[in-house]
């Protein structure tokens, strides 16, 4: 006669199945360990000679070779297994691995510039500039499709320009290259009270390095078509190092830039290149881009996205930013372009959207950045990549 537990039984029980668990030398268990930006992975046994490459074993825990490295020495075990081919030395492995983004410093900034050495480009007696004017990738930003797609962004739409900036300087149209970074290049850790330190998949040193790295190849990309090159950028509230604030330009992105100024400077053969920033305790730039006085802001400092307010403030105080013709915001997200007897531009945003805002208001805006054409006082020829 059956039991009642055996009457509730969904279907007959099936015998218990047992296993033979190997046994693991005491503290090499074979398992992985990550928080996000370094950890360990502990290999199975492994017969015969070291590997000579660890891919395989980091593949097995889940990572790619591409973004874990393994940090030397490695530990090793060793122990002898009865098998039927008689006794086999057997060996376990523990790799400290970490990000990649960890390892490079400044110096690999310099053997980067130096492996493309500039390309003598013919003058040109255009009297008109070309304007990339981007910002807001805040690097780091859990939101949207993360880093990776701000990165992929970044690169594919600055070839972009410089595809269009060639057709353009091939007919005459333009002359030097304007390189505009308007600020919030990282997501930080600073503002809005820290609460977004949480929403980052990236160190405050990972974001920064990472930006200075996609800096020097913006440049390794443009500074071989063109014999004037301009970099400027100015400080967003993102990437503010320290608040309380420290001084106004105490600031990630203008440490980026002044870090990237002297690896070129290293390097050599990028003497057509000018890194522009700030002065110090300063916010903004005024630049004359032939004929045309450019202002740079980040646009933090006006007040719920009242330019004009702001900039007439600017204007009465004869502060170097109030006599620009065109003045050229980030900080908002989406584009804003306004011509009267001045013009104001508002770029998109780089990364792909604000995950607060889309829950607060519902809207998403379509990241980009602006391509111009500007000189003698005006611009013309927009195009947003």
């Amino acid at each position: 006669m059956t039991s009642l537990s055996e009457r509730l039984q969904a279907t007959k029980a099936t015998d218990p199945i047992t296993t033979k668990k190997a046994k693991h030398p005491t503290g090499f268990e074979p398992g992985h360990q990550w928080d996000g930006n370094e950890g360990w992975v502990n290999t199975g046994p492994i017969t015969g000679e070291r590997p000579t490459t660890w891919d395989a074993q980091i593949r097995d825990a889940g990572f790619d070779p591409d973004d874990v490295e393994v940090i030397e020495p490695v530990q090793v075990r060793g122990w002898d297994s009865q098998t039927a081919d008689g006794v086999v030395r057997m060996h376990y492995y523990r790799l400290q691995v970490r990000r990649r983004t960890i390892k490079r410093s400044i110096d690999e900034l310099v053997k980067a510039a130096k492996r493309r050495p500039r390309k003598p480009v013919p003058a040109t007696d255009a009297t008109s500039a070309f304007v990339v004017a981007l910002g807001d990738l805040q690097l780091g930003k859990v939101d949207g499709d993360g880093v990776e797609g701000t990165v992929a962004r970044f690169l594919d739409k600055s070839q972009q320009a410089a595809d269009r900036y060639k057709r353009l300087r091939k007919n005459g149209t333009v002359g030097p290259l304007y390189l505009f970074h308007l600020g919030d290049c990282i997501e930080g850790m600073v503002s809005q009270g820290g609460d977004q330190t949480w929403r980052t998949t990236l160190t405050t040193t990972e974001q920064v390095r990472l930006y200075r790295r996609l800096l020097i190849e913006q440049i390794k990309l443009f500074a071989p078509i063109t014999d004037q090159l301009v970099m400027a950028g100015v400080p967003g509230n993102h990437d503010e190092a320290h608040r309380p604030i420290h001084t106004y330009g105490d600031s990630w992105a203008i440490e980026s830039i002044a870090a990237v100024k002297d690896a070129l400077d290293l390097a050599g053969t990028y003497e057509h290149v000018t890194m522009l920033a700030p002065q110090r305790d300063e916010l903004t730039l005024t630049l004359d881009v032939c004929g045309t006085v450019v202002g740079l802001a980040h646009g933090h400092q006006a007040r719920s996205g009242d330019y004009k307010k702001w900039w007439q403030g600017q204007m009465l105080g004869r502060q170097p930013i109030g006599d620009a013709d065109l003045l050229i915001f980030g900080h908002l997200h989406h584009l804003r372009v306004e011509r009267e007897s001045r013009s104001f531009w508002q770029t998109p945003a780089l990364e792909s959207e604000s995950t607060w805002f889309r829950h607060r208001y519902g809207g998403v805006s379509e990241p980009g950045i602006i391509t111009a054409v500007v000189g003698g006082g005006r611009w013309s020829s927009m195009e947003v990549l």
